[in-house]
């Protein structure tokens, strides 16, 4: 009789899944499995109403790869999204702790911070090229008034300014999410390790470097990973910031996929391109699920 429940439950509970199940092989799975078979094939617009396309294996794949473009887009897109990770983590962190302190206005900041989250990428975009304009922008008025700059500087019109533009945008974005993410880690520790820390001597520092570090590192982790796969594959924000511009200064991968695709009119390339991209993020969740497991074990 149990038995039978058992397995009458379990019938149900799947088709409770199923529209999920249905909608993610349909919306994400079908376009990955699409794009990889198109990163096989010679794809441009003289062949792509063919009904049969010719089948080249991995040459998109070493076009891309052989490009000179492609150094500086690969290059970028490691610097951007490390440098990006950098400070959102740390500056959530920090933020993480402060809010982790009782103090009257604590709950109503956290609320202002998390607004951000609702902002549109759009509207960030449009945001960040007024305060990083040359003429008018808010952040060269500042560094002015200070003493810092003589004249304004065009940060998004400057090649080696113009990545640290997009990444000042794409710093501003995450912080909220790493701090969302951080603030019940830290919460959930038990305050009785810091008094009994306290009891033996340690200051705040060793406090945080040998309790809060090690008991939020699983946390650390996935903000890590987490934050790595949504950075590298950014697209929107730099589109709308730059383009990819000048001089392919601020050109990551999704970016160059795009304009392989849809400025080259290459689409085998673009989606050789795609193929890349999501071959290095599988080998991050890869790596990522080795040090879960590896600490499984430990413990």
């Amino acid at each position: 009789m149990n038995l039978k429940l058992i397995q009458k439950g379990g019938v149900v509970g799947y088709l409770w899944i199923l529209p999920a199940f249905l909608y993610i092989i349909l919306m994400m799975g079908y376009p990955i499995i699409f794009n990889i078979i198109l990163s096989f094939q010679d794809v441009t617009t003289t062949t792509l109403l063919n009904p049969v396309k010719e089948f080249i294996g991995l040459k998109n794949y070493f076009d891309v790869i052989k490009d000179p473009v492609f150094h500086k887009v690969i290059e970028n897109s490691f610097v951007f999204t490390v440098g990006c990770i950098f400070f959102q983590f740390t500056i959530g962190l920090a933020l993480a702790l402060l809010f982790n302190l009782n103090f009257p206005l604590a709950g109503s900041m956290r609320g202002v911070l998390l607004i951000t989250l609702m902002v549109p990428t759009v509207v960030v975009s449009i945001i960040f090229r007024w305060l990083l304009s040359g003429d008018f922008g808010l952040i060269n008025e500042l560094l002015i008034q200070v003493g810092l700059l003589d004249k304004g500087i065009a940060w998004l019109a400057e090649p080696k300014m113009a990545l640290g533009g997009v990444m000042l945008a794409n710093i501003w974005i995450g912080i909220p999410f790493n701090t969302m993410i951080l603030a019940p880690g830290i919460a959930s520790i038990s305050p009785t390790l810091y008094e009994a820390a306290a009891i033996d001597g340690a200051g705040q520092v060793k406090k945080f470097i040998y309790i809060t570090l090690p008991l939020l590192r699983p946390t650390i982790l996935i903000v890590l990973v987490l934050g790595f796969i949504y950075t590298f594959r950014i697209f929107g924000l730099i589109y709308a910031m730059t383009g990819g511009g000048p001089i392919n200064s601020t050109n990551l991968l999704p970016i160059q996929a795009y304009k392989l695709s849809f400025s080259f009119f290459n689409f085998g390339q673009g989606a050789a391109a795609i193929g890349i991209l999501l071959s290095i993020l599988l080998l991050i969740i890869f790596v990522y699920l080795m040090l879960v497991s590896r600490e499984e074990v430990m413990e």
